[in-house]
C-alpha cells in the first residue's frame, strides 16, 4: 500500500486473488486507505467492505457495476458522488460519517435496487451529523421510498404497518403536547472512543462480520421493542 492509496499488490494479497478482475469479495476495513487508487479495475466486485478508513472521495468506485454490498462505516464521508453509478448496489453502510444533510444523499435517489441504508448504528456509536434531527428518517424514506430498512428496523414488508403506526402516534403526541421545539443535544463523536483501537484477529476475521452482524441485528430488534413500549405508555398518558 503506497501512503493510503488502494494498489493491485494490496487487493491481491488481501484477497488471495492473482487476477483483481476475479475477486468477488473483498475487506479492507481498517487499512489506514485515504485514496481507492485501482479499486475500480475490480469489475466483478460483489461485497466490500471499506469500514474503518479515512477516505473522503468515493468516485472511484462508479466503475463497480456489479457491486451490491456496500460498507462506508467509520470514514469521513461528506459526499456520496460516484455510487448513483452503483446500479445492482443493495445495502449501503454509511454510518460514522459526516454526511450533514438529506440533500447528500440525492445521488442514491438513481439505485432502483437499494433496499437496506444504515446512517446511525447505536451500537457502535456511529451516526451521522443528519441523524441528530429528530425527523431524518422521515426525510429519507420520503427521498428514497424503495427502502426495506433504515438503521436496522424493517420499513416494508412484515412489520411495516407497525412502524406507520408508531409514527403516525408520535406525530399526534407532538401534536397535541403543542410542545415547543427543543434544542438538540451535543452531537455525539462521529466515532466510538475506541474506534482507533488496533483490532483483534477475531475482527478480521469473516467470524468477526457474523458477529457485527448479529449484534446489529439483535440490537436493532431491541430498539424496536423499547420504542413501541414507549409509545404505548406515551399514548395511554395523553388519553388520560
Amino acid at each position: 500500500m503506497e501512503d493510503g492509496k488502494i494498489t493491485k499488490a494490496l487487493l491481491k494479497t488481501r484477497s488471495g486473488e492473482f487476477d483483481i478482475e476475479s475477486i468477488h469479495t473483498l475487506n479492507l476495513r481498517d487499512c489506514g486507505l485515504s485514496d481507492l487508487g485501482c479499486i475500480s479495475e475490480c469489475s466483478q466486485l460483489e461485497r466490500l467492505n471499506l469500514s474503518r478508513n479515512d477516505l473522503c472521495k468515493l468516485n472511484k468506485l462508479a466503475g463497480l457495476g456489479n457491486l451490491t454490498i456496500l460498507n462506508l462505516s467509520g470514514n469521513r464521508i461528506t459526499n456520496l458522488e460516484g455510487l448513483q453509478a452503483l446500479e445492482n448496489l443493495q445495502s449501503v453502510n454509511l454510518a460514522g460519517n459526516l454526511i450533514g444533510s438529506i440533500n447528500s444523499l440525492r445521488c442514491l435517489t438513481a439505485l432502483d435496487k437499494l433496499e437496506e441504508l444504515r446512517l446511525h448504528d447505536s451500537l457502535r456509536d456511529l451516526s451521522n451529523p443528519l441523524c441528530h434531527n429528530p425527523m431524518y428518517q422521515r426525510d429519507v424514506l420520503d427521498m428514497l421510498p424503495n427502502l426495506k430498512v433504515l438503521d436496522g428496523e424493517r420499513i416494508l414488508g412484515h412489520g411495516s404497518d407497525v412502524f406507520s403506526m408508531c409514527r403516525d402516534i408520535e406525530e399526534a403526541l407532538e401534536k397535541r403536547q403543542n410542545s415547543s421545539i427543543q434544542q438538540l443535544s451535543t452531537p455525539s463523536p462521529w466515532v466510538s472512543d475506541d474506534y482507533f483501537q488496533p483490532p483483534t484477529k477475531f475482527e478480521e476475521s469473516h467470524l468477526g462480520d457474523a458477529k457485527e452482524q448479529l449484534e446489529t441485528l439483535l440490537s436493532s430488534c431491541k430498539m424496536s421493542v423499547d420504542k413501541s413500549e414507549d409509545i404505548l405508555l406515551k399514548l395511554k398518558s395523553s388519553t388520560k
